[in-house]
């Protein structure tokens, strides 16, 4: 049975401003793969640097807790190791804790959903620019946001909880394991 593998962590955090809602936001990018993919040119397990979790302190914990059902069942090994889902949280609540506005690399908005999200409606009256973009043979919207209203990305974690971190932001610039 194949399981996903967390390597590295990285945290942000972003001082409570009026934009930001009054509370510090964080970003959490985790570094991870499949256990059973491997990287056509080194052999090594295939790995990537993912926005995860973001939001406010408690958006972010309440994601953790997410993610931590599956260490329960062995989908998910930190560090490719067994881990009980309270650990998993504890993890989390550290990064939270430890992050810096000034961490290495960078986060920035890359929002692409389902073309059918509400989210498409609420940034077409926000003026944003959508696209329309094919990946993996399906249809997406990709909402084009400069990084000087970055924030905003926070403004749709708080209307659309159901979206993940991946589908509204990236990171560059970290270092691969």
């Amino acid at each position: 049975m194949s399981y996903r593998i967390e390597y590295q962590w990285a945290s942000w955090k972003l001082a409570a401003s009026p934009v930001l809602g009054g509370v510090d936001r964080f970003v959490i990018a985790i570094e991870g793969g499949d256990n059973n993919l491997r990287d056509a040119m080194t052999g090594k397990r295939a790995r990537s640097w993912d926005v995860c979790m973001l939001g406010s302190r408690e958006q972010v914990l309440r994601q953790a807790v997410d993610f931590a059902g599956a260490c329960e069942g062995g989908s998910l090994k930190p560090g490719s190791r067994d881990c009980t889902p309270e650990a998993y949280i504890r993890r989390i609540r550290r990064l939270v804790e430890g992050a810096t506005t000034s961490a290495s690399g960078r986060w920035y908005p890359s929002v692409r959903i389902a073309e059918t999200h509400p989210l498409v409606g609420h940034a077409k009256q926000m003026g944003l620019p959508v696209e329309r973009e094919q990946r993996y043979g399906s249809w997406f919207a990709s909402v084009r946001i400069n990084d000087e209203q970055r924030e905003l990305v926070f403004a749709f974690v708080d209307r659309f909880p159901d979206l993940r971190g991946w589908h509204l932001a990236a990171v560059s610039g970290l270092p691969a394991s």
